[in-house]
C-alpha cells in the first residue's frame, strides 16, 4: 500500500507566513491611525483593533473527520504502476482510493512547515477546502485500508496541532502589537 500526493507541512516556513499576516496587519493599523484606511479609519480605537485582528488573525484549522467520503477507487495508470514497481502480472489488480476529508480554516497551517516537525509527514491532495487521502494498493490490501487511515489522521492531527499552537502564539503577538500602536497609553 502506497500513500500519494503532496507531503504535508513541508512548504516554506510557517513563521514566515505568519510574521507576513502581523505584518500586513500593523500596516493597516498604522494607516488606520494616521487616517489613510477608509475602512477602518472611522471606527474607534477599539473598534479599529478588533477590526483587524479579526480580518489578519489566523483561524483555527480543522479537519471534519466525521464528514470523511469514499470519493474514487479507479484502476492505476501505466504510470501509476511504473512508479510504484508493481510487477506486471499484478498490474491489473493494483487500484487508487481516494477518501476525502473536509477542512475549514487556514491552509497555510496544513502545507507549511511548522517550528517542530516530525520527519515522517503524511502526505494528500489539497483542493478547495478537501484534503484527499489516496492510496496505491492492491485488491488483497483491502481490510488494511480502514488502519491505514487512521494512522494518517493521527499523524495529521498531531502535527495540525503543532501548526494551531504556534499560530495562536502568533495571534496574540498580533493583538499585543495592534493595541500598542492604536490604543492609547
Amino acid at each position: 500500500m502506497y500513500v500519494v500526493g503532496a507531503y504535508l507541512f513541508s512548504g516554506e516556513e510557517l513563521d514566515i507566513y505568519l510574521k507576513a499576516q502581523k505584518r500586513a496587519a500593523l500596516d493597516v493599523a498604522a494607516r488606520a491611525k494616521d487616517g489613510k484606511d477608509e475602512e477602518f479609519s472611522s471606527l474607534d480605537p477599539a473598534d479599529q483593533v478588533r477590526a483587524i485582528y479579526d480580518r489578519f488573525a489566523i483561524p483555527d484549522t480543522s479537519m471534519h473527520v466525521d464528514k470523511a467520503a469514499f470519493v474514487d477507487e479507479r484502476p492505476l495508470t501505466i504510470e501509476e504502476c511504473d512508479a510504484i514497481k508493481a510487477p506486471e502480472e499484478d498490474r491489473a489488480k493494483h487500484k487508487a482510493i481516494t477518501i476525502a476529508i473536509p477542512y475549514s480554516g487556514d491552509i497555510h497551517l496544513l502545507v507549511d512547515r511548522p517550528t517542530i516537525y516530525s520527519a515522517h509527514q503524511p502526505q494528500a491532495d489539497i483542493r478547495d477546502g478537501v484534503m484527499n487521502l489516496i492510496w496505491f494498493m492492491n485488491e488483497v490490501e483491502e481490510p488494511q485500508l480502514e488502519n491505514n487511515f487512521k494512522r494518517q489522521i493521527a499523524l495529521i492531527e498531531r502535527t495540525l496541532e503543532v501548526t494551531q499552537w504556534q499560530s495562536m502564539g502568533a495571534n496574540q503577538e498580533m493583538m499585543a502589537e495592534l493595541k500598542a500602536v492604536l490604543l492609547p497609553a
